[in-house]
């Protein structure tokens, strides 16, 4: 992860400030349409799954799946110290890593992996996205992951300054390419919540 102390330490100090809870309100909308689109293009939620979400923050999409009679794992991992903390005292039922992504690793495989707002964070984004394709999703599984920072999306490319982030910035083509390269189908995008100068939250999914 590019300087993953700096991004790490951001978001630790904001869950400690409770600014997660923002967070979970301002993205609520696109990881609504994300289980939307879960829902419109397999039908894994209609028997027992496994599902995993890479750069969890406080857990509240793992809640909602460990919430589901069919869910029979619902695993979050994050590298923020704080965010784990918050996710294990509000949901007894997921399961929580406190680590830095490229370093984690797990036995079981999952038939749902999810991400909002943590890919951008990777250099190394092809060796992520092996590790999804390759260790961690099943047979038949779906990867989807949204991200608001990328190159079509002019006002994400201040947060550097602005936040004190520290992004790898691609092009839409560029994140679908990297996508198809490691081996994934049926890759579809959209842009979604785009207003004014907002291009919205570019969200990628793929079946294996």
């Amino acid at each position: 992860m590019i300087n993953e102390n700096i991004n790490i330490n951001i978001f630790d100090d904001w869950a400690s400030k409770n600014k997660d809870i923002g967070m979970e309100k301002g993205h609520t909308p696109a990881v609504n349409k994300m289980l939307s689109i879960i829902n419109e293009r397999t039908t894994i939620l209609s028997r027992k799954f496994n599902f995993l979400d890479l750069g969890c923050g406080n857990g509240w999409v793992v809640r909602k799946f460990s919430n589901n009679k069919l869910c029979n794992l619902a695993v979050g991992v994050d590298g923020a110290y704080n965010m784990i903390k918050k996710a294990r005292t509000k949901d007894k039922k997921g399961i929580y890593f406190q680590s830095e992504i490229e370093n984690w690793n797990y036995t079981e495989r999952f038939n749902i992996i999810f991400s909002m707002e943590t890919f951008y964070y990777f250099n190394d984004v092809d060796g992520i996205l092996d590790k999804v394709y390759n260790n961690l999703l099943g047979i038949d599984s779906f990867f989807i992951f949204g991200i608001d920072h990328y190159f079509e999306n002019k006002p994400s490319l201040s947060w550097e300054k602005e936040i004190g982030i520290k992004p790898c910035t691609r092009t839409i083509n560029s994140w679908v390419k990297k996508v198809k390269q490691v081996g994934f189908k049926k890759i579809e995008y959209l842009q979604y919540g785009a207003k004014n100068n907002w291009s919205g939250t570019l969200i990628i999914s793929a079946k294996k």
